[in-house]
């Protein structure tokens, strides 16, 4: 199959007119009139990631964050991102990546991440801004049953495999509502206090926004960034392989080394 057949069946599925304006996801590297006969999938593009791509027969590298993210004036090999690129080149692998629009997709990380903790009445926490067939970005929900904070901590890195998350708040607070926010989602503590949720789940929040969300009274859950969009992958490979009928092969990334002291 071409590439450019690959990417537009992927692309009926999820479309990159879900992304966000400031996102850049789609077919970053590759000639779209090449051959694709099997597909790998990671979270990052890395030259590890491309290598192992190539070594498993894969002429696609499709990652959730894109190869090119900011704008790049030049491709000089000093970089991580630049040598990730010119061994996809070299490699005959190319890269496309799956980022907000997969994000906002009624398949997607927030929704793959709330049907894991098995969440009843699940729906976006923000919801598109236009009416394109997007669900939107985050999601809410509620267990069945009110349960503990420190159970809602249990099942979490139970359910997504994490090696760790930092909760703040109020340890005794019963948690019956969740909003979660996959990946990079501080900015919308606002929107979960105002869903009536008991804690936000998200990644990478800064101090000030968690100051914020705690004063109101909102308990706050923060994972590794990673890890918590790694939830989705399987249903991103399953997505790919239902619309292509080509094989999916995870790549076995490199675990980021937590030092404690």
């Amino acid at each position: 199959m071409m590439l450019c057949d690959v990417v537009s069946k992927i692309e009926k599925r999820i479309p990159v007119s879900w992304a966000e304006e400031w996102d850049n996801p789609g077919l970053a590297v590759g000639d779209p009139t090449s051959s694709v006969s099997c597909v790998a999938l990671a979270l990052d593009v890395t030259t590890d990631s491309v290598f192992q791509a190539a070594a498993n027969g894969c002429q696609l590298l499709v990652s959730h964050h894109p190869a090119i993210f900011h704008a790049m004036k030049s491709i000089v090999l000093d970089r991580p991102a630049s040598q990730a690129i010119a061994a996809a080149l070299q490699n005959g692998v190319a890269l496309y990546a799956a980022h907000t629009n997969w994000d906002s997709s009624p398949e997607g990380v927030n929704f793959c991440l709330a049907k894991k903790l098995e969440l009843e009445g699940i729906v976006p926490l923000a919801y598109p801004a236009l009416p394109d067939g997007a669900w939107g970005i985050g999601a809410v929900g509620s267990f069945q049953q009110r349960i503990s904070m420190a159970e809602c901590l249990k099942r979490i890195k139970e359910r997504w495999r994490l090696s760790c998350c930092l909760c703040y708040g109020d340890e005794f607070r019963p948690i019956t509502k969740v909003a979660i926010g996959g990946g990079s989602c501080g900015s919308m503590w606002y929107e979960a206090f105002e869903s009536g949720a008991d804690v936000f789940i998200t990644a990478d929040m800064s101090y000030h926004q968690r100051q914020d969300a705690l004063g109101m009274g909102l308990n706050i859950i923060v994972t590794d960034h990673g890890e918590m969009e790694k939830v989705s992958l399987p249903a991103l490979a399953g997505l790919i392989e239902e619309e292509t009928g080509l094989r999916v092969e995870f790549v076995r990334e490199t675990p980021t080394r937590r030092i404690l002291i």
